[in-house]
């Protein structure tokens, strides 16, 4: 449970080597190439990746084209959409593998063409059907018209016009037809209604004015043919349209099996770029080059024996990491602590030399998370379903962490969840096995919980302080680390001697008469707490040799104490959330029970409602609670805890072949 310790590996090597050199590396899984400064009479390369970024962007779109297609395909025989992943295989693959489908890409990228040329066809027909639909639209206003619409034309005397008004301007306009020279044709219908005028030359002015006052528009088609024939010969081009679509559908679901090689090719890509980004931080001249990586100190040894096997010329030095360099940080810790390394990733990783919290990060986490969902229903279906998942998918490499986080915090809650008596929120048969395993109720005790979850933040704050010393006290900086942190320890440990009494005294455990020694623990409580306060004010002086500046040290030290006050209280927050998880769901019994008993008279068809009910809000209860017991119990990591000790300053350790995305290197 720490910082893996790593070593330099340098090499240097025959420019014919420097394949061989990279497939050695990523095949490792354990090298991280990193920039050199160049020796004198060598040179960087500047490689040009634009043929690399090109390639990808085919598969890319090749991805994209079957992602889209499964969206609008369904099997004729399951009548169901095909389920693709388009996310990471769950498998590994071999370096080999990769070159196998880049032997492929041309016949790949054949493939894309293909799927361009039917893209470009899908969205040429979008357009069309688009067109016609808008067409069509236009057309309805003049459907009870069954004269042609090139026949409204003008004569050698006469003109015509011929347009639409709004529908609710037709009763105007039908009161001031006899005001207008002109013989008049009306042709209702539901979004418009179709006008025909026909009149003399002279009379133009005077009728289109007439017109225009009722919003009148002039048709912009001139068919030879009525407007039901041509909305018949739109549908028509509708149907073939759509006949078409179906069928760029049915071919484009016969590139379905293409869907992994797609992703193989694409991560192909990814290392390709890689083996560029080594070529471009490895100094070279036209005979040789030198590289450097980060190899974790327990392969060194044999990455630097399989390079000089396979290299004919090749030199390889091993060291130590020298003062000034910024090694990546490899975390090793046992199952548990390493489920809830993503949490710390979230953050930060920790520095070279900086201390691993994974342990207590995962100590903590558990109990709170357990807190705050507190019901040992929930925790079970939490732990079942997420080992169940994990024993069935078999996650490759890291790619099940969260999971495996979740499936503890779930017998987290089913620990916490039976002590608090919590099992789907139900009332528990006094006397029965579950209600023996209960220490209390939240929802009839909440001063009892409030005070539990003071007490559970006030020990990891006591932890961080301790931890805040002990590297204090390592770093050199003794007085500070004893009085500063350890001050604030003591403190913490006062108030765990006072905690019994104070639990008494505000009502949350009752009892005929205080027992001597929890009056003891009081007493030596109020001594232990000066102490500590005394400390933490000795700290604030330490190192300060101005009367003015030790004073105001160590009123520093004492107003700061406010922050910590601050602190603790934000762990009210696992009160909150246990609270709520039992409030919402005695609430959704509450309902369920209302409507058996009382809407339906206790009669068993009322459970055919009330079941629904029961599941849809515990399953809301257990989904809400879940996501802030989530965010909340990272916080609490986060800024209580981490603020007192952590800087998370680090970067993770990133070997070649780790940057895939599709696809997991059996490295």
């Amino acid at each position: 449970m720490a910082v893996v310790r790593v070593k330099r590996l340098r090499m240097l090597a025959h420019a014919g080597e420097r394949d061989a050199v990279t497939r050695i590396l990523t095949e490792s899984g354990a090298a991280e190439v990193t920039p050199m400064s160049v020796p004198e009479g060598l040179k960087i390369a500047v490689s040009d990746s634009y043929d690399l970024d090109s390639r990808t962007a085919k598969v890319e779109f090749g991805i994209y084209f079957i992602k889209e297609i499964s969206k609008l395909y369904t099997d004729p025989e399951t009548k169901k959409s095909p389920k693709l992943n388009f996310k990471r295989e769950n498998k590994l693959y071999d370096l080999g593998e990769y070159y196998a489908v880049k032997e492929k890409e041309e016949e790949l990228f054949l493939k894309t063409d293909e799927m361009r040329a039917l893209m470009n066809e899908t969205v040429e027909i979008k357009s069309r059907v688009s067109r016609i639909r808008n067409e069509k639209e236009q057309l309805r206003a003049y459907a009870g018209v069954d004269t042609p619409f090139s026949a409204f034309k003008g004569t050698v005397y006469t003109s015509a016009l011929f347009g639409t008004v709004p529908s609710e301007r037709t009763e105007a306009l039908k009161e001031k037809l006899p005001d207008i020279p002109a013989e008049t044709a009306i042709y209702p219908s539901e979004g418009a209604t179709a006008v025909a005028a026909v009149f003399f030359k002279e009379n133009l002015e005077a009728v289109s004015a007439a017109l225009a006052e009722f919003e009148f528009q002039r048709c912009p088609f001139e068919y030879d043919a009525t407007a039901a024939q041509r909305i018949e010969e739109l549908d028509r081009e509708l149907e073939l349209a759509e006949n078409r679509r179906k069928e760029i559908i049915a071919v484009g679901a016969t590139y379905f099996p293409l869907l992994e090689q797609f992703k193989i090719l694409y991560d192909a890509y990814v290392l390709d770029k890689e083996a560029l980004a080594v070529k471009d931080m490895s100094p070279f001249s036209r005979e040789s080059f030198m590289a450097e990586a980060w190899v974790p100190a327990s392969k060194a040894d044999a990455i630097a024996k399989a390079l000089t096997e396979k290299c004919e010329y090749l030199f390889v030095e091993l060291r130590d990491p020298e003062e000034g360099e910024i090694p990546p940080t490899i975390l090793k810790n046992n199952k548990f602590a390493s489920a809830f390394e993503d949490i710390i990733a979230m953050f930060g990783m920790p520095g070279y030399t900086e201390r691993d919290p994974s342990i207590f990060v995962a100590i903590f986490y558990f109990l709170f998370f357990g807190i705050m969902i507190s019901d040992a229903g929930y925790g079970l279906l939490l732990a079942i379903g997420c080992f169940l998942v994990l024993k069935i998918k078999k996650p490759v490499k890291n790619s099940g962490r969260m999971l495996t986080m979740f499936g503890f915090c779930g017998i987290a809650t089913v620990i916490w969840g039976a002590l608090f008596g919590g099992w789907f929120s139900i009332t528990l048969p006094e006397g029965s096995f579950l209600d023996k395993l209960k220490w209390f109720n939240p929802m009839d005790e909440p001063l009892k919980m409030f005070l539990l979850a003071i007490g559970a933040g006030a020990v990891q704050m006591a932890v961080g302080f301790m931890l805040k010393g002990v590297d204090e006290i390592k770093a050199g900086h003794v007085a500070s680390g004893i009085f500063s942190q350890f001050g604030w320890v003591v403190i913490f440990v006062a108030l765990g001697l006072l905690f019994p009494a104070l639990t008494i005294f505000l009502g949350a455990v009752r009892v005929a008469e205080t027992p001597v020694w929890v009056s003891v623990m009081a007493d030596i409580a109020v001594y232990v707490g000066l102490a500590g306060f005394a400390m933490i004010i000795i700290g604030g002086m330490v190192g300060k040799k101005n009367v003015i500046k030790a004073v105001g040290g160590a009123f520093g030290s004492v107003y700061g104490s406010i922050n910590v006050v601050s602190d603790l209280l934000s762990y009210s927050r696992l009160f909150g959330l246990g609270l709520t998880t039992g409030v919402i769901g005695y609430v959704v019994n509450m309902l369920a029970d209302l409507i058996v008993n009382t809407f339906f008279g206790g009669g068993w068809y009322g459970w055919i409602v009330a079941v629904p009910v029961l599941l849809i809000g515990h399953a809301f209860n257990m989904s809400i609670n879940l996501l802030g017991a989530y965010v909340h119990d990272s916080r609490l990591q986060y800024v209580e805890f981490f603020g007192r000790f952590y800087t998370g300053y680090g970067h993770a350790f990133k070997p070649l072949g780790a940057s895939t995305k599709y696809t997991y290197l059996n490295n």
